[in-house]
């Protein structure tokens, strides 16, 4: 029996949340280089991250997601994509609960200039349904230790 046949995910589901996420990160991504300095003030609203390290973060974080998203998409080491995936999705959501918390009337910076979505309770929502997603998509397809298929149907040994 498969490795998410155990858990009681069919393997199809596990291929269409790695699919799901990594799309959503490919836009998020996207939207974010597509303009560095509007994504650095969103986390500094947030009032997280040390002063003076928003730059760095706006910089570096899309890049992330960037390759996260492509992982999972094309499906090249997706098991690994989707755990940065589901890291990156828990630091998101209690950026987002804090902030809530806070009652900060911010824009979440999720998908940096191509939408606006305010911090509450909805964009709480939204976080928690992608990262259960997240979640799935880290289940393996095949029990333990066996290869994974990638998209391109060579066996790729999973990562130790």
């Amino acid at each position: 029996m498969s490795g998410a046949g155990r858990t009681g995910i069919p393997p199809l589901v596990v291929r269409i949340a790695r699919i799901a996420v990594g799309l959503v990160f490919l836009v998020a991504a996207f939207g974010k280089l597509a303009d560095p300095g509007a994504f650095a003030l969103q986390i500094h609203n947030y009032r997280l991250a040390p002063p003076g390290s928003e730059n760095v973060i706006a910089m570096v974080v899309p890049w992330i997601e960037l390759v996260t998203g492509l992982a999972l998409a094309i499906g090249i080491k997706p098991r690994a994509g989707a755990a940065i995936a589901l890291a990156m999705m828990v630091g998101f959501t209690v950026a987002v609960g804090i902030a809530w918390a806070r009652g900060l009337n911010i824009e979440c910076g999720c998908f940096g200039t191509l939408g606006a979505s305010q911090v509450g309770a909805r964009k709480f929502a939204e976080n928690l349904v992608l990262t259960l997603l997240a979640a799935f998509a880290v289940l393996p397809l095949r029990g333990g230790a066996v290869a994974e298929r990638t998209n391109a149907g060579t066996e790729v040994a999973p990562a130790s």
